[in-house]
């Protein structure tokens, strides 16, 4: 059984429904502890298996610095090496560097 397989099996329907929504955005709403990042890490490992987008063209955004830490190595975990070449990033940090780049080009 492939890393992806081991992960999906252990979804609820609802969790699933999620992992193989895989064309277009998809906003997950749920309280601590609830999986969220799971989900997130697994859906990114669906769509780079079915050859929908590269892993570089996959941006993650979370809250906390621990959670994009977390979605970069289940990454790892479920797909191998390229699952780092995922964008992780918390939603300040993401803005941030964008500003950042925006000062630059200025």
């Amino acid at each position: 059984m492939d890393g992806f397989e081991k992960f999906y099996k252990e979804l609820n329907p609802e969790q699933k429904k999620a992992v193989d929504t895989i064309e277009g955005p998809v906003l997950i709403l749920a309280g601590p502890g609830t999986g969220k990042t799971q989900i997130l890490s697994i859906r990114a490992a669906n769509i780079i298996r079915l050859k929908k987008a590269f892993p570089e063209n996959i941006l993650i955004l979370t809250y906390t610095n621990p959670a994009a830490k977390t979605m970069k190595e289940r990454l790892a975990k479920i797909i191998g090496f390229e699952g780092y070449d995922v964008h992780v990033a918390t939603f300040h940090s993401f803005a941030n560097a964008i500003l950042l780049d925006s000062e630059e080009a200025a």
